[in-house]
């Protein structure tokens, strides 16, 4: 009865090696698709909608410029009559001139965190359907090519061979759908 016993658990012990061996040999053959990277901001900065976007944050920033540049030139000329004649002024005009200059310095500095939230938040606005069809892209590219992986060669990594780039195709194919859904407005 023991040795029934034994023989029983020595064949079960042999079916689970030999279904862990199987497993074994599925998860080597799943792990031996390639692992290739893309680099999202090259991604970005060459495809046709990160142009639209770099275009519309860049002209949005010609108009911050702009408005302020005004406003800066005042302050600078404030600065400088005060240096030139400060000491010819009473104590009384001196202080209102530098009260005056420091307001002015502190409602620039405030207008111009403003401007960078209207920024900020213009770029997620703008950015966010593009990152959102590039993710679909990224995604849709892999299962297409059978890639186990695709990870952003900016983020950490410390060398990849360039042949495991896949950018640019990644680049085309968003390029091609942004086309196409223009085409279809």
């Amino acid at each position: 009865m023991r040795l029934k016993k034994i023989m029983i658990l020595a064949v079960i012990v042999l079916l689970l090696g030999t279904t862990g061996y199987a497993n074994t040999e599925a998860v080597a053959a799943e792990t031996s698709k390639q692992i290739v990277t893309v680099n999202i901001q090259d991604i970005l900065l060459g495809s046709e909608a990160g142009q639209e976007v770099k275009k519309v944050l860049e002209e949005k920033v010609g108009e911050f410029q702009n408005k302020f540049q005004q406003e800066q030139e005042e302050i600078n000329t404030l600065r400088a009559e005060i240096e030139k004649k400060g000491s010819v002024w009473s104590t009384e005009v001196r202080e209102e001139k530098e009260r005056d200059y420091q307001k002015r310095v502190r409602e620039m500095q405030i207008k111009s965190e403003d401007a960078q939230f209207e920024l900020q938040q213009l770029e997620k606005q703008v950015m966010s359907p593009v990152l959102n069809e590039l993710q679909k892209v990224i995604e849709e590219v892999g299962e297409k090519n059978g890639y186990a992986m695709i990870l952003d060669s900016r983020d950490g990594l410390l060398y990849v061979d360039k042949s495991l780039d896949i950018s640019e195709m990644v680049k085309r194919e968003l390029d091609a759908r942004q086309k196409a859904e223009k085409e279809s407005k």
